[in-house]
């Protein structure tokens, strides 16, 4: 498996299919805001592809809020989870994040998510719960992590 900082364009099919494969309505974003916001992430060297032989497994994407690192989404293809992808792409970022000094990263999640449980593990913790958060009466925590 190898892991890349970099987005080929003719790559969005290929990850709006995980991300199809990862999230349903109100959740999924539209196909046009999914390649409009790799696309823009991508000039900014935020988008990490794990691949292995050619086919891309899983995907971060990632930005800058507020002086902190924000991980926008981590998408695992559902036939690819339980093999330590997720965690090795929030590593890379987290790295990355450390050494453009940022000191903390913060993400969203839907309270009924079970990556909140790997966020955990990885270190991140509950600062906030967001009512109506997502469309139609969904909530999310916001999590944080100070980078050491």
């Amino acid at each position: 498996m190898t892991f890349r900082n970099s987005l080929d364009a003719e790559e969005l099919p290929a990850l709006y299919e995980i991300e199809k494969g990862c999230f349903q309505a109100p959740f999924l974003w539209t196909r046009t805001t999914f390649n409009k916001s790799l696309l823009t992430a991508a000039k900014k060297n935020n988008v990490w592809i794990a691949e292995e032989s050619g086919k891309v497994l899983g995907f971060l994407l990632a930005d800058k809020e507020f002086g902190k690192g924000y991980i926008d989404t981590v998408d695992v293809s559902p036939k690819a989870r339980g093999k330590g992808i997720a965690t090795k792409l929030i590593g890379l970022y987290e790295a990355a994040a450390k050494k453009r000094g940022l000191t903390e990263v913060k993400l969203e999640v839907n309270t009924d998510n079970p990556a909140q449980i790997l966020y955990f593990k990885l270190g991140y913790r509950v600062v906030a719960f967001r009512r109506n958060y997502y469309k139609l009466n969904y909530h999310a925590l916001t999590m944080s992590k100070k980078l050491a």
